[in-house]
């Protein structure tokens, strides 16, 4: 398995549900728009969902919070959104649930980017240490 999805495993247990793997065309643009490193998550699954347990909801069984890395599309289309806004450049690969974007620069460093102020906010040195400080210890 993509060393990614081992460390959303070992923060998030069971609670995450992987999508079918990019491919054919989509992994083509993918490889030829972003960063390595997405690139072989996608090819595993295209987005990571994070799962949610309430014992009112779904009939006690986890259903789909969010996500933790979007899928190709998203990305592309919130990338496109970000660069809009921002004037920047970078790869936006996830929010953070209150709006913001996180990015990915090209050495892989990850910003995070919220619509209070214009400049983004060093997060992480890649997408382990974005995994690893977001979904805690």
């Amino acid at each position: 398995m993509n060393r990614v999805i081992e460390a959303i495993e070992r923060k998030l247990g069971s609670l995450y549900r992987l999508c079918p793997p990019l491919e054919g065309d989509g992994l083509v643009r993918a490889e030829e728009l972003l960063p390595e490193e997405l690139c072989e998550v996608l090819k595993v699954s295209d987005g990571i969902l994070q799962l949610m347990e309430h014992p009112k909801a779904g009939g006690g069984e986890p259903f789909a919070a969010g996500s933790i890395i979007y899928p190709f599309e998203e990305i592309v289309s919130q990338t496109k959104v970000f660069r809009e806004l921002y004037g920047a450049e970078g790869t936006v690969f996830a929010g953070n649930g209150a709006g913001g974007y996180f990015v990915m620069n090209a050495d892989g460093a990850v910003y995070l980017y919220e619509y209070v102020g214009e400049e983004g906010e060093y997060y992480a040195e890649d997408i382990l240490g974005y995994i690893e400080k977001f979904y805690g210890a």
